[in-house]
């Protein structure tokens, strides 16, 4: 009887002990994923108050850059010196590339391409997989036509035609539009020609979302005849 008992007493102390440790295991595992619950809200909070604060900083900027675009005197490098400091404030946000992109804009204002286009190869690096990087791509090459650079205006030319030839390009269009007016303006007309009637006949079936171009070319290609 004694043995029994004690086989018995250890056989509760075992399932008892056995009981303890998968309950602690339990409560740690419980006390990990409520930290980590607690973790995740509070950095979605801290992303949340960031985005929140970026946007504030943003939009406060633009109301300042659309007075300024009004006045006689507009204080380019003021305001650029605004959005230099909250690009750094805010180098986390997804509002950076709008930053930018307003950069770029106050710079070519203030007449300094050369900085422009330092800052849209910074962007169109950082937005490879983006929707509209041939949109910059676009004003890059554009910005480059307006050099006074052979070099740099090649390269450009080059771009833009790429450009107005890639058929998933959802801005071909324009592409090829500012094409033929770099053609135009450079007295290669058939080349202009060329391009606009790409654009025409390309449109002729497009219903659902013609290009707003495509008027304009048309009384531009009138002009070209001969």
């Amino acid at each position: 009887m004694a043995s029994q008992k004690i086989t018995r007493s250890n056989l509760l102390e075992t399932i008892s002990n056995a009981v303890f440790t998968q309950s602690r295991h339990f409560f740690m595992f419980l006390s990990v994923l409520v930290v980590l619950i607690v973790l995740f809200f509070s950095y979605t909070l801290w992303v949340a108050n960031r985005e929140q604060s970026a946007q504030y900083d943003f939009s406060t900027l633009v109301a300042e850059y659309d007075v300024m675009v009004r006045e006689k005197d507009p204080q380019w490098a003021l305001l650029l010196d605004k959005f230099e400091k909250n690009y750094e404030k805010h180098s986390r946000s997804s509002l950076l590339p709008y930053y930018q992109e307003y950069k770029v804009n106050i710079l070519l204002k203030n007449g300094d391409k050369d900085a422009a286009l330092v800052t849209l190869d910074s962007m169109i690096n950082d937005m490879q997989s983006s929707p509209i990087l041939a949109l910059y791509e676009m004003q890059r090459a554009l910005i480059k036509l307006d050099s006074a650079d052979v070099a740099v205006i090649s390269a450009g030319l080059t771009s833009l035609k790429n450009l107005a030839d890639d058929t998933n390009n959802i801005y071909r269009d324009s592409a090829q539009f500012y094409l033929g007016r770099y053609y135009w303006a450079t007295d290669r007309i058939d080349l202009a020609r060329n391009v606009w009637q790409h654009l025409v006949d390309e449109q002729q079936d497009e219903k659902i979302a013609a290009s707003p171009w495509v008027s304009q070319v048309q009384e531009l290609l009138k002009l070209t005849i001969v």
